[in-house]
């Protein structure tokens, strides 16, 4: 059973204003366009969420005595096959 989240940033140059030199600090080049710098937002985004629900969705299952296999992995849309 698969959980898909559907996550598109609105705000791209705001948020790389906002987090400069910080989550997404990668994003400094004042060069990217807006697609990149969306796509880099959005990369950064489900970078960190799957790094939280990688902690905290294990504990959660075993406090509650479920043992499962929980796979994580992040499917970049953007990427154009070669």
């Amino acid at each position: 059973m698969k959980v898909i989240i559907d996550i598109e940033v609105l705000n791209p140059e705001e948020v790389v204003k906002t987090h400069k030199g910080e989550l997404v600090g990668m994003l400094a080049g004042v060069m990217l366009s807006k697609e990149k710098k969306k796509a880099k937002v959005e990369r950064a985004i489900c970078d960190e969420m799957v790094k939280i629900i990688g902690e905290e969705l294990p504990k959660a299952l075993l406090e509650e005595f479920i043992e499962a296999d929980v796979k994580f992995s992040i499917d970049d849309m953007t990427q154009k096959p070669e």
